[in-house]
């Protein structure tokens, strides 16, 4: 039997109800299921209404409501609310009560309510499910959903990007029931993750060959590519991460409403930690200097193979609208990985509206290269957030850092930014452009760390939270910089108001600094100290920071949106992080 959702004179007011947004994955009872969903091939079109209620991240309930009727034609009202549901669950079971009396219009009268039975939803696309009812009728109905929202313009279309069937699992994956396809190993071929299907990391998966110092860079490599609310499933026993080695590319393009998610097995609700699995590591062959002779390569963390190179050109794909959450596993005592670590990637790469979540070791680390981002969120992260070495020179705006304030989970730096432990003066220097972050930390931890050798350029920042917001070490950086008065552009603050509970701590080496810090930070324009007043990571409205302050145009190129706020966000109204990112609490 088919059902559908409703009919064009409803089009508008369902368009209203219909958040078609926020955690849709592979595949996810959420916004993108609400709806009327009817019995078209019946004059009576009868059906059911669905709404979905977000209960916290990755999660939420559904509610259902529908009259049924008897042999005589008399209507029972009949509803009912579905336990947690979770992204990635596409099966529902929800109790129903049926309702008698009360009364319509300004008094609520006495309604009563008695058990009815239980209906089963299993969603097989964004507009077909199967209802099976037991209890109060035993019966199954095949129900088609189909939404045509009507825009300013008149014309109709569909958001849920969930409109193919599950058929079964490619030929390159294990069928592993249940709509989990599974893939291990070196895939040395173009593949495809569905939406249709959650994927699940049996082993390390390779995407190309490992590379070893010396290898040349393939020409033509495999490319990954993840449709828009796919879910990717890591696993813990599996010692599972996903590589994109040097020559090979990662298409990931979510969507706003339908993020790309790397995750664990379990969700937040159900026992998720840091270290679940792995973490998504991306080889390039831009530049490095970790080397005296360029071109310069190195090994990355979890052997997870060589990178690095001579094309600061170099594009290893697309990451739009991906959440990583969860990762980190040890691979050994003394070698965890990075929620993300994009090594030697160039800045034919985009990185854009990508999120880390409880990372049990750094957030996102850049080793060298030259890859830029734009729109980056790190929360609960067990170690750095934001760690930069070996000679990166990339660009980042729009960012937010917020620390787990659970005092029983270790955390460390916000940013942890080195140019090369071996050699401080290595060149390329270490020397990212940041502008417009919102920092809020942990107290008694530190905020930023410019040191050994780095330079960098940061504007617009606000700093909150630590117990140190900046401290600058050892005698390269120092160098580097310049002396208060007389910098050399190498390293800068500008627009940034710090508020910790030291802002810029001085000589806490053996060695006393060559020159203060605090005049340093001081000498540079629209620098202040004070409280933001921010409320979650949002300003206040109408905050003295939010207009006047715009980024230098000899340092921040038409890379940057010419903006001239402080901080992340201008408004909590504007925020650019709304339905695909989870854990902010906002």
């Amino acid at each position: 039997m088919s059902f559908r959702k409703f009919s064009q004179a409803l089009a508008i007011a369902v368009a209203s109800l219909v958040g078609l947004t926020a955690n849709a994955l592979a595949f996810n009872i959420d916004e993108s299921v609400e709806g009327f969903w009817w019995e078209s091939a019946l004059q009576a079109n009868r059906g059911w209404a669905l709404q979905y209620l977000p209960t916290g991240p990755e999660a939420g309930v559904v509610f259902i409501s529908g009259y049924v009727y008897d042999a005589a034609g008399a209507a029972t009202w009949i509803v009912g609310v579905s336990p947690t549901v979770y992204d990635g669950q596409y099966e529902v079971d929800i109790p129903l009560l049926a309702f008698e009396g009360g009364e319509f219009g300004p008094g609520a009268g006495s309604p009563t309510s008695t058990a009815w039975g239980n209906v089963n939803i299993v969603f097989n696309t964004c507009n077909s499910a199967d209802f099976t009812f037991t209890g109060g009728a035993d019966f199954t109905q095949s129900f088609d959903a189909f939404l045509s929202v009507v825009d300013t313009e008149g014309a109709g279309y569909d958001r849920c990007v969930y409109q193919e069937e599950f058929t079964g699992c490619p030929a390159f994956a294990q069928d592993l029931g249940d709509r989990n396809c599974g893939i291990g190993g070196t895939i040395t071929q173009d593949i495809t993750l569905t939406n249709d299907a959650n994927w699940v990391l049996t082993s390390a998966v390779f995407i190309g060959e490992r590379a070893e110092i010396g290898d040349p860079v393939p020409a033509n490599g495999p490319t990954l590519t993840i449709e828009a609310g796919t879910r990717v499933i890591g696993t813990k026993a599996g010692r599972t991460a996903l590589v994109i080695s040097r020559g090979s590319r990662i298409i990931a393009e979510g969507q706003p409403h339908a993020p790309i998610v790397m995750t664990g097995e379990n969700h937040e609700g159900t026992g998720a930690t840091a270290g679940d699995w792995g973490g998504l590591v991306i080889n390039g062959a831009a530049p490095l200097n970790t080397c005296d002779a360029p071109p310069c390569e190195a090994v990355g963390e979890g052997d997870s193979g060589a990178y690095g190179g001579d094309d600061p050109e170099d594009d290893s794909g697309v990451l739009r609208y991906v959440r990583v959450q969860f990762a980190g596993d040890k691979v050994t005592d003394e070698d965890e990985l990075n929620g993300i670590a994009l090594q030697g990637v160039g800045r034919g790469t985009v990185v854009d509206y990508v999120q880390v979540h409880r990372n049990a070791d750094d957030g996102i680390e850049f080793f060298g290269g030259t890859v830029n981002a734009r729109h980056l969120i790190l929360t609960d992260i067990q170690d750095d957030s934001v760690d930069w070495t070996q000679g990166w020179q990339g660009k980042i705006q729009f960012g937010v850092i917020k620390q787990i304030q659970d005092e029983t989970v270790e955390t460390d730096r916000g940013f942890e930014l080195d140019n090369l432990e071996q050699n401080n003066d290595a060149a390329p220097r270490s020397g990212g452009v940041l502008a417009n972050f919102t920092v809020l930390g942990k107290p008694g931890k530190l905020g930023m760390n410019p040191r050994r050798g780095t330079g960098g350029n940061f504007s617009n920042f606000i700093v909150t939270g630590f117990g140190t917001c900046l401290d600058i070490d050892d005698a390269a950086t120092f160098a580097a910089a310049g002396t208060p008065g007389n910098l050399t552009g190498v390293l800068t603050f500008e627009n940034t108001i710090l508020n910790c509970s030291t802002n810029i701590v001085e000589n806490d080496e053996a060695a006393a600094d060559p020159w203060s810090s605090i005049a340093f930070f001081n000498g540079q324009p629209g620098n202040s100290l004070g409280n933001p007043n921010l409320d979650g990571v949002f300003p206040p409205a109408n905050a003295a920071y939010l207009s006047g302050f715009r980024l230098d145009p000899e340092v921040y190129d038409d890379f940057f949106e010419d903006v001239d706020w402080i901080g992340a966000f201008r408004s909590r109204d504007s925020a650019w992080h709304y339905n695909w990112s989870e854990f902010l609490d906002d």
